[in-house]
């Protein structure tokens, strides 16, 4: 049995220990005024430990007027050379430009930043430093631990420096984490010889276990680890043994990692995904193990994964849909083992002196679902065993050089497909070397710290980022500035309020401290009628590079005229504007009063967004493991249930190149991805939720409270009765027209209709919603493969065939393996 995604409410607690010293306060230059009454106030009543009083926000004076911002970028780039250290690590990580986590009592006392050597961990491959490890983590460097103190109250980033850490029993993560690796020389956690216990490194936070000790990874937000080698090599292959248990929701990432196991061992498996509701694991390596990954989370895209000397490369034994992006299989024993999962698409992929590359379950005759559907899409092979046997043994995709498509499995126009070779056209665009285009998330390793700057560090421009002094004067100085003399821009971990649009001009790169924050406030986002960007990458027509990564944006009140994150800015070559491992978030977490305010039924009173991300037409913008969302609980603290309704999730109007590997948009009203017009469109897994609210017996029917705007592309839901609430139901995916779109795995759940009262055991009867995708306006080569629906009647609307969840059972409702209505 598989759990919701976000599918409980986290109940976070918390001693928090006394301070025997007052802490000091950080000093500004500047004196601040303050803001309007209406604006963000940290909660009355948080959890133990943390503040009980809040000053009134304040904001400073514009005195850094747009005359006096320096012109367009100068130069090519920041200056490369061969830094022997990380900059990461020379950041001013002590003194009053560090990070400060706001919303706890005591913020300036509070440990962000850590290097784990300063906690008397050794990194010589010697004795066992998992304790010492442990609190390097754990510790909220007053005494205590941020352990059970809510998601993001207090958030860590931990940083390994290079050598070996030898560890001889668990080493447990938290949410709110991110572990970095140095990656000019990467770290080594290694398990010793007489290692206790069956898994290096839980990635997974254990105070979302139950009574009865199992484990929900759908609640286990904001983890990452980045930059690592996990070594499991000095234990026998023989023994039965996770290097990493990574059963985790949403917002978390897993990226340039290495997992070392013994060769072709029986026992040995590199990445377990436990359940979970997940979006993308990015660019690891996997070498050795009996098996590489073992899959049973909702919904994953694996992006370039290489897979070397596994028994079994990649072994789904759950979930419900997987896309193996990019996947190498090096003298791999078998690749890819499907028995229970409900749909896998490998694309991109090359099998190279190996076995049969997938290995599943025909059900073509099954009754009921009919799961393990399979999708080949280019795939290189270059041995003479079989690409896809059955679990009967009979081989149903013999040898060959090259499979352009092949598909076992519902396919519309038509019926199930016992395997069936198609050709796809795909947009020449989007590729690179035949393959849809991919970019790994950039480290900056090779740029030595004085081409970084740390926004809170700026003569002239003072930057507070405490969760209530506007920012945004002084971080649009320090972004253009930085911009024209090409360097990186660093955010140490804040809260930064901005009362007026944050604009990002090409030149930009920047990167956050366990996911900094940009929140928007005040009246500049208060109309719906017109809505500005809190954040805005570049203007229309700006052609340039923009890099952002490990950053959350957000809305600190109830902001119904904000477009959270608005991109215009195209690049030069594909790749050059991109984000990776970002959060847009709206309420549900301690820096917004959305998180507490918002429980009246009529989401008329909670209309927090306008919308969450605007790829405009100008743009053209890689987005890798990206999540949306949209509260339908509260992270820190037990307040349930919570009515929130932002108007759209991510809206997409570019035609130059657009490549979404890996996102999330959930709980959004009129739809959660909506591609109007767009052309030149890759998006390989589009995960999404229903909100709660919506459906039979709701408070309001959409597009109520929203108004339908032609000019952003709405759907108008003309096509349902106006009182048919199953009907006027929030799309999951929208595609209005265009050309050359092509989108692989769509994850698409409902689960509740009418009032939302927080009770998550009480799902709808029948089903949730009639329509769950739409198609209009007959667009050009539309290429949409492996589509999963929950509680829907219509997988998709289309005018034509409106195949129904009836008639392609499968996963966790309907599976259509292949759509192509209307393929070139």
């Amino acid at each position: 049995m598989y759990r919701l995604c976000c599918f409980a409410v986290l109940v976070a607690t918390a001693s928090g220990a006394a301070l025997s010293i007052p802490p000091a306060a950080p000093t500004s230059a500047y004196k601040p005024i303050p803001l309007q009454a209406n604006l963000p106030r940290r909660p009355n009543d948080p959890l133990p430990g943390h503040n009980t009083t809040y000053d009134p926000p304040t904001v400073t004076s514009s005195v850094f007027a747009a005359a006096n911002l320096l012109a367009a970028p100068g130069c090519a780039g920041p200056v490369q050379s061969q830094p022997k250290t990380f900059w990461l690590d020379q950041q001013d990580h002590t003194g009053s430009a560090r990070g400060y986590a706001p919303f706890i009592s005591g913020y300036y006392t509070y440990p962000v930043y850590r290097n784990v050597l300063d906690y008397s961990v050794r990194n010589d491959g010697t004795g066992d430093q998992t304790a010492n490890l442990q609190n390097a983590i754990y510790t909220d460097g007053r005494g205590g631990s941020r352990k059970g103190q809510g998601v993001t109250y207090e958030p860590a980033e931990v940083f390994l420096p290079g050598g070996t850490y030898q560890l001889k029993s668990t080493l447990n993560l938290l949410m709110n984490t991110i572990i970095v690796g140095d990656p000019l020389n990467p770290p080594v956690i290694k398990a010793a010889p007489d290692f206790t216990g069956d898994t290096l490194v839980n990635g997974y936070d254990d105070i979302n276990n139950d009574a009865s000790g199992n484990h929900h990874g759908e609640l286990n937000f904001l983890t990452m680890i980045k930059n690592v080698i996990i070594d499991t090599t000095a234990l026998p292959g023989g023994n039965s043994f996770t290097a990493l248990q990574w059963g985790v929701a949403q917002g978390c990432g897993l990226t340039n990692v290495k997992i070392n196991m013994p060769l072709f061992s029986t026992g040995h498996t590199g990445i377990l995904l436990s359940g979970g509701s997940t979006i993308a694991v990015t660019d690891v390596t996997i070498v050795g193990g009996g098996v590489g990954i073992q899959n049973s989370n909702q919904q994953v895209n694996f992006k370039n994964i290489y897979f070397q000397q596994c028994r079994t490369a990649f072994a789904a034994t759950g979930g419900f849909t997987v896309l193996l992006q990019g996947a190498t299989f090096d003298t791999c024993g078998l690749g890819v083992d499907v028995t229970t999962l409900g749909t896998l698409v490998l694309l991109d992929s090359h099998s190279t002196n190996s076995g049969t590359v997938v290995h599943f379950h025909d059900s073509s005759n099954d009754s009921g679902n009919r799961n393990s559907q399979i999708l080949i899409q280019n795939l290189v092979h270059d041995s003479s065993n079989p690409i896809a046997v059955d679990d009967s043994g009979k081989t149903r995709l013999a040898a060959t050089n090259y499979v352009d498509t092949w598909v076992f499995g519902n396919l519309i126009p038509g019926v199930y497909q016992s395997g069936k070779s198609l050709t796809t056209s795909r947009p020449g665009a989007l590729l690179s070397n035949g393959k849809f285009f991919t970019k790994a998330a950039p480290t900056y390793a090779q740029y030595a710290s004085d081409q970084i700057v740390n926004v809170k560090a700026v003569s002239g421009y003072p930057v507070m980022g405490d969760g209530r002094t506007d920012d945004s004067a002084s971080l649009n100085a320090i972004l253009r500035q930085n911009a024209h003399n090409c360097k990186i821009t660093y955010f140490p971990y804040g809260v930064y309020v901005v009362l007026n649009t944050l604009i990002i001009p090409p030149g930009s790169r920047i990167i956050g401290e366990a996911w900094s924050v940009i929140t928007g406030s005040g009246i500049t986002f208060s109309d719906p009628n017109n809505p500005k960007p809190v954040v805005q990458v570049g203007s229309p027509g700006d052609v340039g590079v923009v890099e952002i990564q490990e950053m959350r944006f957000t809305v600190a009140q109830t902001s119904p005229g904000a477009k959270i994150v608005e991109v215009n800015v195209a690049g030069a070559n594909p790749g050059d504007v991109g984000f990776w491992n970002c959060l847009i978030t709206v309420g549900g977490t301690a820096d917004t009063t959305i998180s507490r305010t918002c429980t009246n039924q009529d989401p008329t009173n909670c209309m927090a967004a306008f919308v969450m991300m605007h790829l405009t037409k100008t743009s053209s913008t890689y987005i890798e493991n990206v999540w949306g969302w949209t509260a339908d609980h509260n992270m820190d603290d037990s307040t349930s249930p919570i009515i929130i309704s932002t108007g759209r999730g991510l809206l997409v109007e570019a035609t130059k190149g657009t490549w979404l590997p890996g996102t999330g948009f959930e709980h959004n009203w009129l739809y959660n991805y909506n591609f109007n017009q767009a052309q030149n469109i890759f998006a390989g897994m589009l995960q999404s939720e229903t909100p709660y609210m919506q459906g039979s017996g709701a408070i309001k029917t959409v597009p109520a409270p929203w108004t339908v705007r032609p000019d952003y592309g709405d759907p108008d839901y003309s096509w349902c009765a106006s009182g048919d609430q199953k009907c006027r139901t929030a799309l999951a995916t929208n595609v209005n027209g265009g050309s050359d779109v092509a989108l692989y795995n769509s994850a698409a759940w409902a689960f509740f209709s009418g009032p939302w009262y927080g009770d998550y055991s009480k799902l709808c009867q029948g089903t949730c919603q009639t329509n769950m995708m739409r198609v209009a306006n007959s667009p050009i080569n539309l290429i949409w493969y492996s589509i999963s629906t929950r509680s829907a009647d219509i997988v998709v609307l289309d005018g034509k065939t409106n195949p129904s969840m009836l008639n392609n059972p499968g996963g966790w409702g309907a599976i259509i393996q292949a759509y192509r209505q209307f393929a070139a």
